[in-house]
């Protein structure tokens, strides 16, 4: 909910700055609104690629985590079972089966 109301403030956001960056001296060309509509899309590029290197990295380390956790035999190991996790109210850092999809 709170991404989804992050994209939409975004959406938004853009929708009242956007016609700003077209001035009608640069017509036909619109030199600032094409540019500043290319780095937008650029910097969200970008924002993929560190949402994916961010994704992957927690990914990474909570199953680094489960393995330690498996072979330790510690008494939460029942965490590590699917199920054991499924319905409880555990947010994505604090559910040890939570995995990003990216």
């Amino acid at each position: 909910m709170i991404v989804s109301g992050m994209i939409w403030f975004g959406a938004c956001l853009g929708n009242i700055a956007g016609p700003f960056f077209y001035r009608s001296e640069q017509a036909p060309s619109y030199r600032l609104g094409i540019g500043s509509l290319l780095v937008a899309n650029c910097a969200e590029l970008a924002l993929f690629f560190v949402f994916r290197y961010a994704f992957k990295r927690e990914n990474h380390q909570k199953e680094r985590w489960r393995a330690v956790r498996r072979v330790e035999g510690d008494e939460d190991a029942d965490m590590l079972n699917l199920n054991a996790t499924a319905f409880i109210d555990l947010t994505d850092r604090e559910n040890p089966n939570f995995e990003y999809v990216y």
